[in-house]
């Protein structure tokens, strides 16, 4: 398989007064092209902050120590703030555990939308609500107008995840990052949304990069899987193999 996204050596700190916390501590990983991989592991092992540092969207009390993320040809600790501005959302997208604490609430979905479309693809703001429309239906919405002229307060949590899981594909990416998506879902509406991001993984062709503490999911959406612990990865490979001979 092609690779697509190489970690090496990521090490994330958190200063304090009296200590420094090394949230990621020295963690690799290798995402292929159209691959499904789950990043697992309990609350607070480090795994959102892996997530967050492949675009450098972190906390402003952390600090990138060392490391290299390279997508495709790209090292993305090389790059100027403006360059990386380019790839979030165009390049490597996010689906997050809240949608409601990402979505604005003085904007409907549709102006959310077409506004990503209009920043990245330079679309007019027709194409970009025509092309807002299709995304709700490839998410599986069923009353797309409906939804485009709606505000987030006007929706349920699961519509809210699907309505967000579309503004993060509006322009293509080539990798998706959901992180606890289906955390806050209740277990029929958590089955529907694992099942259309695998649809839509097969459907458009991007990568997956699942974080999870729930190993469950992984088993049933994942080959393979990474497991952290206390900012490092102390288990990777099959998900069967994992699962079956934990070390």
């Amino acid at each position: 398989m092609e690779n697509l996204l190489q970690v090496k050596n990521l090490k994330v700190d958190f200063p304090l007064e009296n200590r420094i916390i090394h949230a990621v501590d020295g963690v690799n990983l290798c995402i292929n092209k159209n691959e499904v991989v789950v990043l697992a592991g309990e609350s607070g092992s480090g795994k959102t902050i892996t997530a967050l540092a492949l675009t450098r969207i972190l906390p402003p009390n952390a600090r990138i120590v060392s490391g290299e993320i390279i997508l495709e040809m790209d090292q993305l600790l090389d790059l100027s703030e403006r360059q990386l501005s380019l790839i979030r959302g165009s390049k490597i997208a996010y689906v997050f555990q809240e949608p409601t604490s990402f979505l604005n609430p003085v904007y409907t979905i549709g102006e959310q939308i077409a506004e990503v479309i209009i920043l990245h693809q330079k679309s007019s703001r027709k194409e970009a609500f025509d092309r807002a429309k299709r995304l709700l239906e490839d998410v599986q919405i069923n009353d797309p107008v409906r939804v485009l002229l709606s505000y987030p307060h006007q929706l349920s949590g699961g519509m809210n995840q699907r309505a967000f899981l579309a503004m993060s594909l509006a322009c293509n990416p080539v990798l998706l990052i959901a992180d606890e998506p289906t955390t806050s879902l209740d277990v029929t509406i958590e089955a529907q949304i694992l099942k259309l991001l695998l649809e839509l993984k097969n459907k458009l062709g991007f990568s997956l990069l699942f974080i999870t503490h729930n190993l469950s999911i992984a088993q049933k959406i994942a080959r393979r899987v990474y497991v952290m612990y206390q900012g490092k990865v102390v288990e990777e490979g099959w998900t069967q193999e994992v699962f079956n001979n934990p070390r």
